[in-house]
C-alpha cells in the first residue's frame, strides 16, 4: 500500500494514543481504523515493516495485544513530504501537509541538495527571498549576477587575472590604429529558444545597449558595430581600448535577444541553463542540451523561497550539504543556508569577498574634509564591528581597510575634533547587513550626541533615485560587489555606478572619469586592477567614501559531491557538481 494512503489508517489509530503501550484486542484497532479485523491485521504488519509502529499479537479469542506507536501523525506526514520533495513531487507534499507554507519552507531547508533520479543530477537549494528577473541590462543584487552567468553567455570570459578565454567568440582581433575589434562567433550557436545566435544579433544586440542611459559611459566610444559576415562583427571605436574583450565580458553585456531589453515576457538566455519557471516561490532552472560548452553537469537547480531566520548571521553565506540516507533507488544530499554539519566527511571553503560594505558621504550634504575625516575616525570599522557584537548582531566579516583585500591598506592619522550637524540622515537598500550597520552608526553617532535618521529604501528604488540624483541623505550605506571579471568589474563599477556617482561632487565625478578613460585608452587588462588600486587610495585619503566589511563567505559540503567549487558570489560553482553515486 501507498504510505500516503497507510498514514490515513495510521492517523486514525493514534487516537487511541502515541509513544505508549497499549493493550488492545485487534476488533477495538480494526474499529479505530474503520475496517475489517482481517484489513486491520494487514494494515499493521506493513506499518510495524515500515518502523512506525510496534505490534505484539496475543494468541487467542479477545487477547490483549501490545501496540506501541512510535510517531505522532504529524510526524510522519512531514516525514512522507519530505521524501516527496527529495524525488521533485512538490505538489503532492503540499497536499499532504495541507498547504502549509511555514512547514512546507522548513522542509525544503532540510531536504535542500544533490539528488539523483534516473540517472540525472538534481539540485535544490533555499534562499531568503524572491529573485528580480535575471535580466543583464537592470541593476542586480550579487546572487542574482550569479544566476546571470549561469543562464546567459558572453562574447567572451576574463578571470579574476584579467585572462581572456573564449565563449561565444572563439577568436578575437584588435587593430590598434583603426581603433577596431573584430569577433569571430562559434557557428550553429542558439538562444533557449532555439533562434539563431549570429553576428546579426551580436550588432543588434550591442546597439540598442548603447542607447539606454545606464550603458552610455562605458559605450560612448563606440561608433558602430557592423556585420562583416554571419560569423564576425566588428566594434569600431572613436579612441583607443585595448581592453574592450574584457569589458564584454561583463554580465552586463551578456549576450540576450535585443527585444528582451524592451519586454521579457520569458527569459531567454544563451547559457548552460535555461529559466524553465521563475515565480514570487522559486526560480527553475534546466541545463541547455544546445549550451555551445560541454553540458552541465547538474540537470537542474531549483532554488525556493524561504524566510530567513531571525538569527541568520550578518556576512554568512553557508551552502552545507550532508549525507542523507537512501530512499530505494533514490541518493540524495541535502544543503541548507547556515547550521553545522554532522556528516563524517565534511569538506569546506572559506574566502573573503572581493568587495566590501562602503559608507559614501554624500556631497549633497555639505560635510566638509575635516568633518568628513572627524567623522570616520568616529565610525572606525574596529569600533563599529565592536558595536554590531554588542547589539548582538553575529558578524562573519573582516574589517575593511581599502574597497578590495588585496588593495594598499590606508592608514590615517588621528582626526582632530569638529563641529558636526546635530541630526544625520541615512540611506540603505533593504539588505540585512546593511540594515544593522547602519542601527550600529546610529547607536555610535547618538553617544557623540548626533540624532540619525535611516531611510530604508528597496533595492531598485535606490538605483533609481541614484540615477535621477535624487538620494539627498548625508550618507549613503551600500555594497561593492565584484563578478569574477574582477579587473573590469571593478572598473565599470568605478565608471557607471550610479550610486557612487550621484554622491560626488561633479568637479570630482569628472576627475574620476577623465582618470578612468586614460586608464582604458593606455592600460592593458591585466594592469587595470594596480591602476584602480591607486584610484581607490586617492578616493580613501579624500573621504569621498569609507569600506567597512569584507564579507567571510563560507560553503560547506560533504565530500560525497565532486567538483564543488565557490563563485566570486559565494554560491557553489553549480554546472560542475556531480556524485559517482
Amino acid at each position: 500500500m501507498l504510505k500516503d494512503k497507510l498514514l490515513l489508517y495510521y492517523t486514525r489509530t493514534a487516537k487511541l494514543g502515541v509513544r505508549k503501550e497499549i493493550l488492545i484486542t485487534l476488533h477495538d484497532v480494526a474499529e479505530a481504523m474503520f475496517t475489517s479485523p482481517r484489513h486491520s491485521r494487514t494494515l499493521l504488519k506493513e506499518m510495524h515493516t515500515v518502523g512506525w509502529l510496534e505490534w505484539v499479537p496475543k494468541v487467542g479469542r479477545n487477547q490483549r495485544s501490545l501496540l506501541h506507536l512510535k510517531y505522532s501523525p504529524d510526524e510522519l506526514r512531514a516525514d512522507l513530504a519530505k521524501q516527496h520533495i527529495s524525488t521533485g513531487k512538490y505538489e503532492k507534499a503540499l497536499a499532504l501537509i495541507d498547504n502549509d507554507q511555514v512547514l512546507f519552507g522548513q522542509l525544503l531547508q532540510t531536504t535542500s541538495g544533490a539528488s539523483r533520479r534516473e540517472g540525472l543530477l538534481h539540485i535544490q537549494l533555499t534562499y531568503r527571498r524572491p529573485f528580480s528577473p535575471i535580466l543583464p541590462h537592470v541593476a542586480q543584487r550579487n546572487s542574482e549576477r550569479f544566476f546571470l552567468r549561469q543562464v546567459y553567455s558572453c562574447l567572451t570570459s576574463c578571470d579574476e587575472n584579467g585572462t581572456l578565454t573564449p565563449q561565444l567568440a572563439h577568436h578575437w582581433t584588435y587593430h590598434e590604429e583603426a581603433c577596431r575589434w573584430r569577433f569571430y562567433l562559434r557557428p550553429q550557436l542558439s538562444f533557449h529558444d532555439g533562434k539563431e545566435i549570429n553576428a546579426e544579433k551580436v550588432a543588434e544586440l550591442f546597439r540598442d545597449l548603447k542607447a539606454l542611459p545606464e550603458y552610455q559611459k562605458e559605450l560612448a566610444h563606440m561608433d558602430s558595430v557592423s556585420v562583416i559576415n554571419p560569423h564576425c562583427v566588428e566594434f569600431t571605436l572613436s579612441q583607443p581600448d585595448p581592453g574592450l574583450a574584457g569589458l564584454v565580458s561583463d554580465v552586463r553585456y551578456s549576450i540576450q535577444p535585443a527585444k528582451q531589453l524592451e519586454q521579457a515576457a520569458m527569459i531567454v538566455g544563451s547559457g548552460a541553463f535555461q529559466v524553465q519557471e521563475h515565480s514570487g516561490k522559486r526560480l527553475h532552472l534546466q541545463a541547455f542540451d544546445n549550451y555551445y560548452g560541454c553540458r552541465a553537469l547538474t540537470d537542474s537547480v531549483t532554488v525556493w523561497q524561504v524566510s530567513a531566520q531571525a538569527s541568520s548571521a550578518f556576512g554568512k553565506t553557508v551552502l552545507q550539504a550532508d549525507i542523507a540516507q537512501e530512499s530505494q533507488s533514490s541518493c540524495s544530499h541535502y544543503v541548507s543556508i547556515s547550521g553545522e554539519g554532522e556528516g563524517s566527511e565534511e569538506s569546506q571553503q572559506t574566502r573573503i569577498e572581493n568587495g566590501c560594505l562602503l559608507m559614501l558621504f554624500n556631497h549633497q550634504s555639505g560635510l566638509q574634509l575635516l568633518q568628513r575625516k572627524y567623522l570616520a575616525q568616529l565610525l572606525s570599522t574596529d569600533d563599529l564591528m565592536a558595536k554590531l557584537r554588542q547589539l548582538n548582531t553575529h558578524i562573519e566579516a573582516v574589517p575593511a581597510r581599502n574597497l578590495l583585500p588585496s588593495w594598499t591598506r590606508i592608514y590615517r592619522p588621528k582626526a582632530a575634533q569638529q563641529q558636526l550637524p546635530k541630526r544625520l540622515t541615512i540611506a540603505v537598500f533593504d539588505h540585512k547587513a546593511l540594515v544593522d550597520c547602519s542601527k550600529a552608526i546610529s547607536d555610535i553617532l547618538r553617544q557623540a550626541g548626533i540624532e540619525c535618521q535611516v531611510t530604508v529604501y528597496a533595492f531598485d528604488d535606490f538605483h533609481d533615485k541614484a540615477r535621477r540624483e535624487a538620494l539627498g541623505e548625508d550618507l549613503v550605506l551600500t555594497s561593492l560587489n565584484l563578478d569574477d571579471n574582477r579587473p573590469t568589474s571593478a572598473f565599470r563599477w568605478m565608471l557607471s555606478n550610479s550610486v557612487l556617482h550621484q554622491c560626488m561632487s561633479p568637479d570630482d565625478s569628472q576627475w574620476l572619469d577623465s582618470v578612468l578613460m586614460n586608464i582604458r585608452q593606455h592600460s592593458p587588462l591585466d594592469e587595470y586592477l594596480s591602476e584602480l588600486d591607486a584610484i581607490a587610495t586617492v578616493m580613501l585619503n579624500e573621504h569621498w567614501l569609507m569600506p567597512l566589511f569584507h564579507h567571510r563567505q563560507t560553503l560547506r559540503f560533504e565530500g560525497i559531491l565532486k567538483g564543488v567549487s565557490m563563485t566570486a558570489w559565494g554560491w557553489p560553482a553549480i554546472k560542475d557538481v556531480w556524485s559517482e553515486d
